[in-house]
């Protein structure tokens, strides 16, 4: 069994925590915002900066240090983790969920400047798109207090096959927010309502995307040329050899003069849910999503992801 990679978010160590909405809201750390300043040293007079601020973690846990994790301007909008997780938990009481008992995990940083909270719908809200693995649906939000990443609401699809997920973004319903003034329960909301009104939809998608059959010569050309072009050369090899064999691959042939369809592989790790042949639309959307999901960087895991629809839409094309 390989060692695990730790993950990181813009270069920060990221540490899991799952439990219930109610116990993860327990983990999250407070902030504060300072004057932007030096300390005071002997024959020196220090100025405060009259553009910036600090953002300070509190004491937190067994941590009972105060720890500055970043600066933002004087008209920023400082938006708690807490509040993030308060809205989520009234959108899902709105939306006729239990909020106290439904399962969520939390990623967050090292000291815990940035977070992504997922919280997982109840089975009723689950459906088998044809092929035995129940596909469920997540709200996930994203928030950061120092500026470094804005606060996002949106839903998704995950596969209960793998343990972490496989997620096709193809919902629509998201909510982009910079940080210019105070976080409304009801921009969470909107994106979950949203979500749950155009799930019916996306059911009848996916059961389109096992019915569409994948020629293998244009399979080639989209791996050589668009999955290449979007995500490397790298990636394209691995999307090829999951396709034809159910298990993710390493390169060893050499790079020079070869295609990611043509260069030599050795099998790795079987894929949670991979048949030994993809052979339609809705299984290469799943071994997009388990690539993008491997991403070290939780920024890159959220960027690729959004990538697939692009993706998809060139191989029908």
């Amino acid at each position: 069994m390989p060692e695990a990679v730790q993950e990181k978010w813009l270069n920060s160590p990221v540490r899991r925590i799952k439990g219930t909405l109610s116990e993860i809201r327990k983990q999250v750390p407070e902030f504060e915002r300072r004057e932007f300043r030096l300390p005071e040293a002997s024959g020196e007079n220090p100025c405060v900066n009259a553009r910036l601020d600090t953002i300070v973690r509190k004491p937190f846990g067994e941590d009972r240090n105060h720890v500055p994790v970043g600066t933002v301007s004087k008209d920023y909008a400082l938006v708690p983790h807490g509040d993030v997780l308060d809205s989520a938990s009234k959108a899902l009481t709105a939306a006729g969920v239990k909020a106290e008992g439904t399962e969520a995990a939390l990623e967050i940083t090292e000291y815990g400047e940035r977070m992504r909270l997922s919280v997982w719908l109840p089975s009723k809200f689950s459906f088998d798109p044809g092929d035995g693995s129940e596909i469920g649906m997540r709200l996930e939000c994203l928030n950061s207090v120092d500026g470094s990443t804005r606060f996002r609401a949106l839903m998704g699809w995950f596969r209960f096959v793998c343990s972490n997920g496989l997620v096709v973004g193809v919902t629509q319903s998201d909510v982009k927010r910079r940080h210019i003034g105070d976080l409304s329960p009801g921009d969470v909301g909107v994106v979950l309502s949203s979500g749950l009104a155009q799930a019916e939809a996306e059911k009848t998608n996916f059961r389109q995307w096992r019915q569409q059959a994948i020629d293998a010569i244009r399979f080639a050309e989209w791996v050589n040329r668009d999955v290449r072009e979007m995500w490397g050369f790298k990636a394209a090899a691995r999307t090829c050899g999951i396709a034809r064999t159910g298990y993710d691959v390493k390169i060893e042939g050499q790079y020079k003069e070869r295609k990611p369809t043509t260069i030599e592989t050795s099998m790795l790790s079987r894929v949670p849910g991979t048949p030994n042949h993809s052979r339609n639309l809705f299984e290469i959307s799943q071994i997009l999503a388990w690539l993008a999901k491997e991403r070290r960087d939780v920024q890159e895991q959220v960027e690729w992801r959004e990538q697939i629809p692009a993706l998809l839409a060139r191989m029908r094309n």
